[in-house]
């Protein structure tokens, strides 16, 4: 199912609702706070997002929070991960805070992306999709 509908948009509002997830991770700005890296469950500037993009999908999955469309996979990630959870999550494993290419090829980074990736696929899984929940 892939949406633009009225519930995406309040799950993603949801999600950016916490304080956190409205600064963007990498530089901290909160002006245009309205992109997201799926695979990271984390959400980022638009000067940012153009990094992020020069990254490759494999490091971080660019989407706009507006402007794109989003399947229900994809909303859980965003639900599951958070901005906090993953500074919390790379600094505990001593991910490097810059340069932004270091910080997400970093094996923490990548560690990261399995846990988030591991817990979607269980709650897809038991059909718990949808409404909420996660760390933020």
């Amino acid at each position: 199912m892939t949406s633009n509908t009225p519930e995406a948009k309040a799950r993603l509002e949801a999600v950016q609702s916490c304080k956190y997830n409205q600064r963007c991770i990498d530089c901290e700005s909160k002006l245009s706070v309205d992109w997201a890296s799926v695979n990271l469950g984390v959400f980022f500037c638009i000067d940012c997002s153009g990094k992020h993009r020069g990254l490759g999908v494999h490091l971080s999955f660019v989407r706009s929070i507006t402007m794109d469309k989003w399947d229900e996979q994809q909303l859980t990630f965003m639900e599951l991960g958070g901005n906090k959870a993953c500074s919390t999550f790379l600094k505990k494993h001593k991910a490097p805070r810059s340069p932004l290419a270091e910080r997400w090829s970093s094996k923490g980074a990548e560690k990261w992306r399995q846990q988030l990736k591991k817990e979607v696929a269980e709650k897809v899984k038991s059909g718990a999709g949808g409404g909420g929940g996660g760390r933020r």
